[in-house]
């Protein structure tokens, strides 16, 4: 019965939030930062050397931009006010006023949110190959395994950030330093820290076996890898126990507005 409740809650606070959201400003931003992997893979691709075929830019593009920039950048901006854009608004008790779950509102504005970020980074994606089907056609796996990758990290970094702005004030700062400071340098450490990254798995996820370059030097060996099926697994389990920590965390928390 109370999940029956709750997804009947969700549903409704989901239709609720997707307008919002797609006509917020922040979308608007939003479609900028989708667009960029786009607009520096058709510049390579017309004016890059002209010995690198276009599966090569699309893999190092979508390592760099679109897993390593795009997808945690625009997770955390649309992700992290999925319940602190309410209790900033100072309308966290309206929803609450509904005879629906607390729970309902993370999931069905979390959800609200991700339909947006799943939009973004498919036309992303797709985009990308297009641009690199100038040189020479990307393979569709490469494609298909590129969008998996997108969509997987924009899940779990959006549940991620949702989690850090329902418990914390500057959400915001402390999810931003998390996606591009700390998993930054947890990859760069010697030893088993960029096991605890998310790029570490996403990365493993688009590769699948290939190998691919991140930065100028740095090349990333299958060695370093894991298979994607297990990858997939642990993000799974991972973006689970933020999902309930999320709805754990609305449900027993006391939203104090201040004056």
């Amino acid at each position: 019965m109370y999940l029956l409740e709750l997804l009947r809650g969700a549903w409704l606070i989901y239709r609720m939030h997707l307008g919002t959201v797609v006509g917020s400003r922040r979308t608007i931003a939003a479609l900028v930062l989708a667009a960029v992997p786009v607009v520096i893979a058709a510049l390579a691709a017309h004016f890059g050397p002209d010995e690198i075929e276009g599966e090569t830019f699309f893999v190092n593009i979508g390592l760099v931009l679109a897993l390593g920039f795009s997808v945690p950048l625009l997770s955390v901006s649309l992700g992290v006010g999925v319940v602190a854009s309410e209790a900033e608004g100072r309308t966290i008790t309206y929803p609450f006023t509904r005879p629906i779950p607390r729970a309902s509102l993370f999931l069905g504005r979390w959800l609200a949110s991700l339909t947006l970020l799943a939009f973004l980074v498919g036309s992303c994606v797709l985009g990308m190959a297009m641009a690199a089907n100038v040189r020479s056609t990307v393979p569709e796996e490469y494609v298909f395994q590129c969008l998996v990758a997108c969509l997987m990290g924009v899940t779990v970094y959006s549940l991620g950030s949702a989690v850090i702005g329902t418990l914390f004030k500057r959400g915001l700062v402390i999810a931003l330093g998390y996606a591009f400071a700390i998993e930054v340098l947890l990859s760069i450490l010697p030893g088993s820290g960029r096991k605890l990254t998310l790029q570490h798995y996403l990365r493993s996820i688009f590769l699948d076996g290939r190998e691919g370059r991140f930065g100028i030097d740095e090349n990333i060996a299958t060695t370093l890898l894991i298979p994607a099926d297990d990858a997939m697994v642990r993000l799974w389990v991972t973006a689970g126990v933020l999902l309930v920590l999320g709805a754990y965390t609305v449900t027993r928390k006391q939203f104090v507005l201040s004056s």
